[in-house]
């Protein structure tokens, strides 16, 4: 797929550095040179332009993406302007990050794809990982269930899937399970260091380092992890 991120603060970068570690084709832009930097020689093309100008926008092919996501964090007219200007481009995905209120009311009224309420993601990300040590990350589907990466507990280790009785004792699906490389094998980034072994079926057995990516109501993964 094909992204265009315009604005690129502490947010917006961090995207471009996901969206490009997906393998997806990424337009970065900001209207500050200095914001471009780091990301240079990660995304397909970094550019210094003025994203209220919809030509310079049709001129670096914001017109062609798939998914606009709209990451200015504080100027309230720029991050509507530009909302706007990727709307007339035909952009068929637009996300934008919210700023107060009004910004949220309007852009509702606008049917803009989605919201994106950074800081809220964080604070709720971060609070996870406060009150349970064994969370390693975390994606909320809605205010009772969400998908968390765990550690395993040690007293799970050499479990089978089925032993453990996830879903008759927590009420918690394991989508996969994240285990670690060998210590011979390098990476960039630390949290590369893992497989994913697919979908794991019931006598897959559990090593210790492994982590469970797990679906359920918040509650029960709480329950699970002071278990």
């Amino acid at each position: 797929m094909k992204f265009a991120v315009i604005g690129l603060g502490y947010f917006g970068s961090a995207l471009v550095r996901e969206l490009v570690h997906d393998g997806q084709e990424v337009i970065a832009i900001d209207s500050d040179v200095a914001n471009l930097r780091d990301i240079q020689d990660l995304s397909d093309l970094a550019a210094e332009a003025d994203g209220t100008d919809i030509e310079a926008l049709r001129q670096l092919g914001v017109d062609d993406v798939d998914t606009a996501i709209v990451a200015i964090g504080e100027d309230f007219e720029s991050s509507l302007m530009i909302t706007a200007h990727c709307q007339t481009l035909g952009v068929k995905k637009i996300y934008t990050r919210v700023i107060n209120e009004v910004h949220d009311h309007i852009l509702g009224l606008m049917q803009v794809t989605g919201k994106i309420r950074a800081e809220k993601l964080a604070a709720t990300y971060f609070t996870r990982q406060l009150t349970n040590e064994a969370v390693m990350r975390y994606f909320g589907l809605d205010a009772d269930h969400g998908i968390v990466e765990l550690a395993l507990p040690e007293k799970f280790d050499g479990s089978s899937i089925a032993e453990m009785e996830m879903r008759k004792k927590f009420k918690l699906n394991v989508v996969t399970i994240r285990r670690p490389n060998p210590k011979d094998y390098s990476f960039d980034r630390d949290d590369e260091g893992f497989s994913v072994l697919g979908t794991p079926e019931p006598e897959t057995k559990l090593k210790s380092g492994d982590r469970l990516v797990v679906f359920g109501r918040l509650k029960d993964i709480d329950r699970f992890c002071a278990g």
